[in-house]
């Protein structure tokens, strides 16, 4: 059974908390006011927006003691002939020393600034961006519009109505920066520090894939891709790879258009990924995923054959669990199949669970998918938050 009201339920339990949210924000805002403040990193920065699975809306809350890691893009005047990836990077030394002393870290292509025990950040310079890239920023608002608010109150279909609201203004926008040819092949450029080399990324185009994907699901794929990234950090500690964004890639690429449900989308996901991922394991092979607007770039560059055929073998038996969780014919059979998939988040059926929910739940996007017909749950979700970051 689809159990849209469970599913309702199970999502608002595994997304970031308002706490969490209004702390990554003040954080983020805190750190792009010094950098522009900065008397010398200041005249350098153009913008800088949240990008990764926060701003995708695709991110969890974090399990045990695990801090929300928020990556920051510092969009940059810095030109890739005049700067090495090392000194872009060792630019911003003295001002992580003033400002976060004690607190960050080089990596690779980042600074790590662990701001405390709830939030982490990574900061990401890039190089100078063409006028088109310039434009899109300007057009999707990127500094102001944060953290677009989740859907707390309502199901996943009334939610995407309020996703396309709220960004409809920005979609229009970007789709008329994405328009323009050089746009679509200039991506930014962040420094590989180890490797000495300036490496394209397209953050926004991520963004707007993903936005888009939305649309096309009844507003269903991001809480798709949160069941399965829950499941896989939940039920899946080895192989680690794939995980985070390769995994969402994967996500994206098999979850069918037009879906009407989170259970039915998670199912027909994890069924497609099995089926299309499976003959690359029997080739010996991990397949070639091309990133959203890089297209040279392999999202799958990192993950071994090895990890990525048990992967795959785990993809499988979860495919065949959600199968007959979807299939069952009382609410009791299927809750305790979701819950094999997604653990004690997921609401456990009532002591008689044998009841059918009604087929109206979580259909059409309507009030009444929205606010009523819900089957009664042992336990009651607490809702919160505004509309609107």
């Amino acid at each position: 059974m689809e159990l849209p009201s469970y599913f309702t339920d199970f999502l608002a339990k595994i997304r970031p908390t308002d706490k969490q949210r209004e702390k990554m924000k003040e954080e983020h805002r805190k750190l792009r006011e010094l950098l522009m403040a900065d008397d010398d990193l200041g005249p350098l920065i153009l913008s800088t927006f949240i990008q990764g699975s926060y701003r995708r809306m695709t991110a969890n809350r974090p399990q045990d003691s695990q801090q929300c890691d928020v990556d920051v893009i510092a969009a940059t005047k810095m030109h890739e002939d005049d700067y090495s990836p090392r000194q872009a990077l060792e630019k911003f030394r003295p001002f992580l020393k003033e400002h976060y002393p004690d607190k960050y870290q080089l990596q690779g292509r980042s600074w790590g600034i662990e701001v405390d025990d709830e939030v982490t950040l990574d900061l990401v310079p890039t190089s100078a961006p063409s006028e088109a890239e310039k434009n899109a920023m300007e057009w999707t608002k990127a500094a102001a519009w944060d953290f677009p608010d989740e859907p707390d109150a309502v199901t996943a279909n009334a939610y995407a109505g309020l996703l396309l609201e709220s960004s409809g203004y920005y979609m229009e926008r970007f789709a008329k920066a994405a328009a323009d040819p050089t746009w679509k092949t200039e991506p930014l450029r962040i420094p590989d520090r180890e490797a000495g080399v300036w490496e394209d990324t397209h953050p926004l185009e991520q963004i707007r894939w993903t936005w888009a994907k939305s649309k096309n699901t009844n507003g269903h794929y991001v809480n798709v891709v949160k069941a399965i990234k829950w499941w896989r950090k939940l039920n899946v500690p080895k192989p680690k790879y794939p995980r985070s964004y390769p995994l969402e890639h994967m996500i994206g690429d098999c979850c069918p258009e037009g879906i009407t449900h989170v259970g039915t989308g998670v199912t027909l996901t994890l069924e497609a990924m099995e089926s299309i991922y499976r003959p690359w394991v029997i080739m010996g092979k991990v397949p070639h995923l091309a990133d959203r607007g890089v297209p040279g770039h392999n999202v799958l560059a990192r993950v071994t054959f090895e990890d990525f055929a048990a992967f795959l073998d785990e993809v499988k038996v979860a495919a065949d669990t959600a199968r007959k969780a979807l299939d069952a014919d009382n609410v009791k059979e299927s809750a305790n199949l979701w819950r094999e998939l997604f653990g004690d988040e997921f609401p456990a059926p009532p002591d008689d669970g044998g009841e059918k929910e009604s087929d109206d739940v979580g259909g059409g996007g309507g009030k009444a998918a929205a606010f009523g017909g819900f089957t009664p749950r042992t336990e009651k979700t607490s809702i919160g938050g505004g509309r609107f970051a």
